[in-house]
């Protein structure tokens, strides 16, 4: 894991060069991206591996209506290994695999999997330690989007802090690209220890290499009605 690390700073002054107005955007040398996704949720996201990585590492860098959101590291299990978060400057980074560490095959062989992992977000000087259970169970079912047959996948999972207090949860569906071996998200719901609401981040478009719109950030689905969300209404 420390080999995956260096490469991160790299990647996101890749991203950040761009700023909000970057239309189009690269992987850092020596990284080929092989997916890009576009969303019901005004968001896109880039996939691509790189040569120095080990086997099976990918990295998921984020766009939505202003530009980079997030960059996330994932090993070829599919476990987060290190993530960036353009809004509020935080990263997160894994601590230790703990007792149950995500697995992708035990999920593909079995049909199930659960995990049991802490990572180390940081905002500026402070650091928390957190720590993450869940359950993941395929259904059985598969979905077609965009001419690719993805299998749906019930999750759910929490997060909670040194102290025993739930920072986050999670619970819904998401989807499993079996032939790339990538997560990706779907109709969920969330809680953050006090407020609740739902997020509708299933794929509406895959564009691979050589396609139009392969190298195009900008979000195309879903971004009017966000932008009218948060205009505030006129007064009478």
């Amino acid at each position: 894991m420390n080999i995956v690390r260096p490469l991160l700073p790299l990647a996101l002054a890749a991203l950040a060069a761009g700023g909000a107005a970057a239309q189009e955007t690269s992987p850092p040398a020596g990284c080929t991206g092989f997916l890009t996704v576009q969303t019901r949720a005004c968001t896109v996201s880039h996939y691509w591996r790189c040569e120095d990585a080990p086997e099976g590492t990918t990295w998921e860098a984020s766009h939505d209506i202003n530009g980079p959101s997030s960059l996330h590291v994932y090993d070829s299990e599919f476990q987060w290994v290190d993530a960036f978060y353009f809004n509020t400057g935080t990263t997160e980074r894994l601590f230790e695999p703990g007792p149950d560490p995500i697995s992708m095959t035990q999920l593909l062989e079995t049909g199930e999997d659960s995990y049991d992992f802490t990572t180390i977000e940081q905002t500026g000087d402070e650091a928390i330690k957190l720590n993450t259970r869940g359950r993941d169970v395929v259904t059985g079912k598969t979905e077609v989007i965009d001419g690719v047959e993805l299998n749906t996948v019930n999750i759910t999972s929490e997060t909670r802090d040194e102290e025993g207090n739930l920072v986050f949860a999670a619970e819904g569906k998401q989807y499993l690209f079996k032939q790339e071996r990538l997560f990706m998200l779907g109709q969920e719901s969330y809680f953050d220890g006090q407020e609740r609401w739902q997020e509708d981040n299933t794929p509406r478009e895959f564009i691979f290499p050589g396609e139009k719109g392969f190298s195009d950030f900008r979000p195309r689905y879903g971004c009017n009605a966000l932008q009218a969300s948060l205009v505030p209404p006129v007064s009478q």
